[in-house]
């Protein structure tokens, strides 16, 4: 018997586990089918018995193609529902994706929060994703539900403590806190954060199911690792997010972060794998709904470039925020250090970003353009005047431009701040320390309003 037309048409799974056509060549037509499962030392990923019927679809090696479906997950157990005050507040537990073990298979169940005002009526939608070591944002949701919001929250694998997070299973919690997340051996789904991505895509979707929800008015949040996802899911969804608004988390690592020592140490080909499929920046390229970046200037995390390359890839109205010689915190207006009881989000602004394009309430954030710098010679020495052009429909409390002297190590730079004066409508205008004539120069403007909300320009070099 001769074996023809053999072809590898299924390989979903973390062992290999392949499916060949084989044509049996004295009986034209027929087809028979062999799996032929090469069992590795490695969880097997299984996606149900309606594999089998997408056989002869193309092999995809996009690890998300097979779950960008549109459609909620499956609720595995309603845990309740209760109303507090003017809200209702919902918890659930929906399967995310199977896992072969050898222990058999497990699932990936994921513990999540759906809040909403109680009183019917149709609400925009927010995604509330946690940061590294944290669980689901439920007191956020709360707050952002008696707001007039639909909002999920949910416990995200690879970002979430395992320890901390009881109600939520999956094989993800077999890892130490921390590690998985940066391997794509055997598979890019071997790393966890495949599983958290999937997860808050999968939360995106259970969101844009719900009944009350404005299906053209879904925002997405996140802070650090959370942010990452934001970038993520956006990049993953695109056209039905209407805004997203990170919090210190961007793509682009490799750009310049504190991961680029992770990505450093897997082989080539794991890593051109990880960086194509799980970097958000790969992801939002091209992206072209609103997205604002509240970043740290000194963050010991996620670095100015890779916050820059992430913005600078998408295509709509994208605006951010750095904030000087802070790490892993925004102390200015607007930012982490209003009062926690108040505010729904990380940041006091998120309301007001949210308001904006969610529900068309109050006046977009100022926006900083172009920013230009020039020298002035005079006999005996050089000043350089650095100018840029605010579009505001706010008052404007603050304008000033931060600089910095070179100094490879992000989080350990000074910035030195000084006033921006008004030369004209909407310009202004700031005069460097002579001191700095000599020095490798960093330096940005960075306004703030008084509702109060605070932006920035992008970080530029001072040429000589």
């Amino acid at each position: 018997m001769k074996l023809s037309n053999s072809k590898e048409l299924f390989s979903n799974t973390l062992s290999l586990t392949y499916v060949y056509i084989v044509k049996l060549a004295n009986l034209r037509g027929i087809y028979v089918f062999l799996l032929l499962p090469f069992l590795l030392h490695t969880p097997t990923v299984t996606f149900g018995r309606n594999a089998v019927i997408n056989l002869f679809e193309k092999k995809t090696e996009d690890p998300f193609e097979p779950y960008l479906t549109g459609k909620a997950p499956t609720i595995l157990q309603d845990l309740g529902e209760e109303i507090k005050g003017t809200i209702k507040v919902r918890k659930i537990l929906f399967l995310s994706r199977n896992v072969q073990t050898h222990e058999g298979i497990q699932e990936n169940r994921i513990f999540a929060v759906i809040t909403r005002p109680s009183k019917p009526g149709n609400y925009p939608g927010l995604l509330v994703l946690h940061g590294g070591g944290g669980s689901a944002e439920i007191e956020k949701a709360e707050k952002w539900a008696a707001l007039g919001y639909v909002v999920v929250t949910l416990d995200i694998p690879g970002v979430a403590n395992p320890e901390k997070v009881p109600l939520s299973e999956g094989h993800w919690k077999t890892f130490t806190y921390g590690t998985k997340r940066f391997t794509a051996h055997p598979h890019i789904t071997s790393s966890t954060i495949f599983d958290g991505a999937l997860a808050a895509l999968q939360g995106f979707y259970l969101l844009q199911s719900q009944a009350d929800v404005i299906k053209t008015k879904i925002g997405i949040a996140g802070i650090s690792w959370g942010g990452y996802l934001t970038t993520m899911v956006t990049g993953l969804v695109h056209s039905q997010v209407a805004a997203s608004f990170s919090v210190f988390g961007s793509g682009n690592f490799d750009a310049g972060s504190v991961f680029l020592k992770e990505l450093d140490k897997m082989p080539s080909s794991e890593r051109g794998q990880w960086l194509q499929y799980l970097d958000a920046g790969r992801r939002i390229k091209d992206h072209h709904a609103p997205f604002f970046i509240a970043a740290a200037a000194n963050d010991n995390w996620f670095y100015p470039p890779a916050v820059t390359a992430t913005l600078l890839s998408m295509k709509g109205p994208v605006n951010h925020l750095f904030a000087a010689n802070a790490n892993h915190k925004i102390p200015d207006p607007g930012g982490s250090e209003a009062d926690k009881t108040a505010k729904p989000g990380w940041l006091e602004m998120e309301q007001i970003y949210f308001d904006y394009y969610l529900k068309d309430s109050g006046l977009p954030f100022p926006m900083i353009s172009s920013v230009t710098q020039k020298m002035l010679k005079k006999s005996d020495s050089k000043k350089y005047v650095v100018r840029f052009k605010v579009k505001s429909k706010t008052k404007l409390e603050l304008a000033r431009v931060y600089f910095s002297t070179f100094n490879k190590e992000w989080s350990k730079r000074e910035w030195k701040e000084i006033p921006a004066e008004r030369i004209g409508k909407n310009k202004y205008q700031a005069t460097l320390p002579d001191s700095i004539s000599e020095q490798q120069i960093s330096w940005y403007p960075s306004i703030s309003d008084s509702r109060p909300v605070s932006v920035s320009g992008y970080i530029k070099i001072l040429n000589h």
